[in-house]
């Protein structure tokens, strides 16, 4: 008679309890079709309560990753608002774009551009009308020499130096003849008013001991007739003692002339 062995099965109802309560506690654990088990469902309830308590969403990540789900990854949008490009796109694209903007002339561009046309065909008119007006030199007398005739107005302005010169400049070695210098190159009615101050002028100057220098320049012709002439001089006096300079005045007048037995004599001077 042959012995057979026993043969130890072991049938799920049969196995300790210890090894089918720890199967059933790996089963909860990770369910193969992804349902949650009690023991994960009250994690993720409680974990939600206290994100809602805080005031903040509940994380769906952080639930699925305690039932033992992978955690679902959200694709991030990119938003764009009008007007602007989205970043993915090639740089090429955006330069192309900001080239074309630089180059294409806007409506505002252009209005100034045309206003600028406008402005400068103005001006130029404006400019050839004063041209003309000016070359007709309104509000002029026509008899006014100054303007066309350059011989007179080089006499006139040649009487006007040397009378400046004359009344104004003075050698201290030969002050004794100063009126009678004077009186050459200044009408009668001139010389009348000059002689009033004339002693006092020459005793001030003999105690001084000083010369003085006039220089006349520019001398400019405003009017210019047959016998009647106005300049406009910017003077400077300089004053010397014993060869050493002391101090100079300066500043403009209005040196009035009338022609007198064919010679241009001063006749009025007006400090401005």
């Amino acid at each position: 008679m042959n012995e057979r062995r026993p043969v130890n099965r072991v049938t799920p109802k049969r196995k300790p309890a210890a090894d089918s309560g720890s199967d059933a506690t790996r089963r909860r654990a990770s369910d193969p079709r992804g349902r949650p088990t009690p023991d994960t469902a009250a994690a993720r309830r409680s974990a939600d309560t206290g994100r809602r308590s805080a005031g903040t969403p509940p994380d769906r990540g952080a639930s699925e990753q305690a039932a033992g789900r992978p955690a679902r990854v959200r694709p991030t949008r990119r938003r764009t608002t009008r007007g602007q490009e989205p970043a993915s796109r090639p740089a090429a694209v955006r330069l192309d774009k900001s080239v074309a903007a630089r180059t294409e002339p806007t409506p505002s561009r252009q209005r100034f551009g045309a206003s600028w046309t406008t402005a400068a065909v103005v001006a130029a008119a404006v400019l050839a009308a004063f041209a003309a007006v000016a070359a007709l030199r309104p509000g002029v007398n026509d008899s006014n020499a100054a303007f066309v005739d350059g011989a007179a107005t080089e006499e006139v302005r040649a009487a006007a130096d040397n009378a400046l010169r004359t009344i104004y400049g003075y050698d201290i070695a030969d002050i004794d003849g100063y009126q009678d210098k004077v009186r050459q190159v200044v009408t009668d009615k001139m010389a009348e008013d000059l002689d009033k101050f004339a002693g006092t002028t020459i005793e001030a100057i003999k105690q001084a001991q000083t010369s003085a220098d006039a220089k006349p320049e520019p001398v400019g012709v405003t009017m210019l007739t047959e016998d009647r002439a106005e300049l406009l001089v910017n003077l400077v006096v300089s004053a010397t003692k014993d060869g050493v300079a002391q101090q100079s005045v300066a500043g403009p007048v209005v040196l009035r002339m009338r022609k007198v037995d064919g010679r241009w004599l001063a006749a009025d001077i007006v400090d401005q």
